[in-house]
């Protein structure tokens, strides 16, 4: 993001606590929900936007991709940007809602939503992929994992916030669009890793409903007995491949070499009873 101008900046004021629109992030520690609030009134501000004045959405884009830059600069891997542009959007009208609100109606309630908005602007706007199996396909597709370091500035971040990233400046001098390609690439990953999660996921259910259907049908269910019609004994090996068989061809047109091939609701491979006769016969 350029940096400010001499013009005077733009300032709002909630309950006790003056938020000031700012440009960036400070280099070595994790921003804070203040520190994006700011950034939301610096974007979005018409002398910096220019005449096109952009939209909300635009301006949490735009500080989404800043922000996630800024995570994996320290080797912290985040959520997707998508998901943090709507973590962006939803405390953004929350700050808008208080600080809109008229005096007549500040209340006890809205001080207390004021006080509770203000305490928790100071800690840590979190965007980490907690997802492990998501984090550790990014590690693997990056080549970027995280070290026991990462993870104790991570932990300090979220609570005292004392610890400074020391790498910073010099990843920091990384051109942008290397920075965006990199990002690019994660969110491709991270497609990735979700879709194989999500294919694991329906592969079990597949396997748990045919596990069920296999449960609850009987393999003599659907077909009568023939043995009252001098047929096959109902329970017998060849009486179960003669009724499916006959089942098949009453339904569809099937040579006659090829109808004592089927395909049993148990998922028999073709010509399994026939071979099982064939060896019990041996």
């Amino acid at each position: 993001m350029e940096s400010l101008d001499t013009e005077v900046r733009a300032r709002k004021t909630l309950g006790t606590v003056e938020y000031v629109e700012s440009s960036g992030f400070t280099q070595g520690i994790l921003p804070t929900k203040k520190d994006v609030v700011q950034n939301m009134l610096y974007l979005l501000q018409p002398k910096r936007a220019g005449q096109a004045q952009r939209s909300k959405e635009d301006a949490a884009q735009l500080l989404a991709e800043h922000l996630q830059e800024h995570w994996l600069v320290c080797n912290l891997h985040t959520i997707a940007t998508q998901n943090i542009k709507k973590l962006i959007l939803k405390m953004y009208e929350e700050f808008t809602r208080l600080y809109q609100t008229r005096k007549q109606r500040q209340n006890q309630a809205f001080t207390e939503r004021a006080d509770k908005f203000n305490e928790t602007s100071e800690k840590l706007f979190d965007v980490f992929c907690t997802d492990t199996q998501t984090r550790n396909k990014l590690e693997e597709y990056s080549g970027v994992k995280m070290t026991s370091i990462e993870w104790k500035f991570l932990e300090d971040q979220r609570s005292e916030r004392k610890m400074y990233y020391e790498d910073f400046t010099d990843k920091q001098e990384l051109k942008m669009m290397e920075r965006r390609q990199k990002i690019q690439c994660l969110e491709h990953f991270r497609k990735l890793a979700k879709e194989e999660k999500e294919g694991n996921k329906a592969k079990e259910m597949k396997y748990k409903n045919d596990e069920q259907s296999d449960e609850g049908t009987s393999v003599d269910e659907s077909y009568p007995a023939e043995e009252e019609n001098g047929g096959a004994p109902a329970f017998s090996l060849r009486g179960r491949r003669k009724r499916r068989c006959t089942a098949i061809s009453a339904s569809t047109a099937m040579p006659l070499e090829c109808q004592h091939i089927r395909m049993s609701i148990r998922r028999v491979r073709p010509g399994f009873y026939e071979t099982v006769e064939k060896v019990e016969n041996c």
